[in-house]
């Protein structure tokens, strides 16, 4: 039995439903894969992220991904992909607890809590980031916040 691998992964279903038919019409059987559900009901993240997953058979991963680069400058939808900061693949998951064991059930369901971040999970490289990035204050020469006042 053949696996499937997910060679991008999106916010948003159209960019997802463009890529897999640029894919299908290349020759390769790839599929669009919603995880929206999985994430709501098992991992409780009400408001789901990098849901939306192009898949194709594990023996066709390396000519979608070779197709993928090629399309990169001219395929606007690619842009749309979310991709790990540190290796660059797009087999990302969210948030970052297993959906394959019970276990991943507790931590999620301190996350739905606010007690844990939710965070962005690459399969590949098992890099994680957050999900938004707070914008680093304006230093001065002494790395102090710029306009801070020193009683």
């Amino acid at each position: 039995m053949e696996q499937l691998i997910t060679v991008a992964t999106f916010n948003e279903r159209a960019p997802a439903d463009h890529i897999a038919a640029r894919l299908r019409e290349a020759g390769l059987a790839a599929e669009v894969y919603d995880e929206s559900n999985e994430q709501k009901w098992k991992l409780y993240n009400f408001h789901p992220r990098a849901h939306m997953r192009v898949r194709v058979h594990s023996t066709e991963e390396s000519r979608a991904l070779a197709l993928l680069d090629e399309w990169q400058g001219a395929e606007p939808a690619i842009s749309q992909a979310i991709k790990c900061p540190e290796c660059g693949s797009s087999r990302v998951e969210f948030p970052q607890f297993s959906r394959r064991t019970i276990m991943g059930a507790l931590p999620a369901a301190l996350a739905a809590t606010g007690v844990i971040a939710q965070e962005y999970y690459c399969e590949s490289c098992h890099f994680t980031w957050p999900a938004e990035t707070k914008p680093e204050p304006e230093l001065d020469a002494l790395n102090w916040s710029k306009g801070a006042k020193v009683p």
